[in-house]
């Protein structure tokens, strides 16, 4: 009898675990943005209002969702930077969970931060360097705690296999030439808010109709003008838990 009770109760604390949440107090937004250089000149007006819609949007739809929505930009939104304030959330006790949006000009394999471009690999391994034994310890916090990273730049799906491998429990990019934000990023963070799955919270935009409606006109901008914009596909795809919701755990993904 004693036994048959031990082992409901440990099922109950079983079931108690997987089905824990985590609070608004425990989890914290990043945003890194910078737009205003290296960008193709066809697309100025497009980053413009990027990071304007980055900036107000995010403020105005996820302030209230988090108990800390930071943004770095400009000359600021920097690797080190990046890395100094995730490494800074992850050593705070009172955080569980870290995500991050990243507004920043990419090619196949490489992000350009305000300071230099970036090799996604060489990324990683910076993001995940330690040189001592509180450094390892601080990047073992870091990687529980990392959750999602959707990523605005463009060619973002080849980033996902490194942001995974940092510890993000989920990354989302574009397929190549990312162009539509403007019609994308007010809804995933409605749907995101309002406690959708992360791979779900893009289902307005991300599907063949608006795909066509937003890279349409720029992609025969592009072969009118025999430029890169014709690469445009701004399709995510995913890599990861894609069943993430905004009260998900991280330290419970596995």
């Amino acid at each position: 009898m004693k036994y048959l009770i031990l082992v409901g109760l440990m099922v109950v604390g079983l079931c108690h675990t997987a089905y824990a949440k985590i609070a608004k107090s425990e989890r914290v937004l990043l945003v890194i943005s910078e737009l205003d250089s290296g960008g193709a000149p066809e697309l100025e007006p497009l980053y413009t209002i990027l990071e304007r819609l980055t900036q107000v949007s995010v403020q105005g739809i996820l302030s209230k969702h988090y108990s800390e929505v930071r943004i770095i930009n400009n000359e600021k939104a920097t690797l080190e930077n990046f890395k100094l304030n995730v490494r800074e959330f992850a050593d705070n006790e009172n955080i569980g969970a870290i995500d991050v949006i990243l507004s920043l000009h990419g090619r196949p394999n490489e992000l350009l931060f305000a300071d230099k471009a970036w090799d996604v690999e060489d990324m990683k391994n910076e993001f995940l360097s330690a040189n001592s034994y509180a450094e390892r310890d601080l990047v073992s916090k870091m990687k529980k705690k990392l959750r999602i990273m959707y990523n605005m730049s463009c060619f973002g799906s080849s980033h996902n296999p490194s942001f995974y491998r940092m510890g993000f429990d989920v990354s989302t990019g574009s397929k190549n030439i990312n162009a539509n934000s403007e019609v994308e990023f007010v809804p995933t963070l409605l749907a995101w808010k309002n406690g959708f799955a992360f791979k779900h919270a893009f289902s307005f935009s991300n599907n063949p109709l608006m795909l066509f409606i937003a890279d349409g006109p720029v992609r025969r901008k592009g072969r009118k003008e025999d430029t890169t914009l014709k690469t445009t596909n701004s399709k995510k795809l995913f890599y990861g838990f894609t069943q993430t919701k905004i009260t998900t755990d991280p330290r419970e993904v596995y």
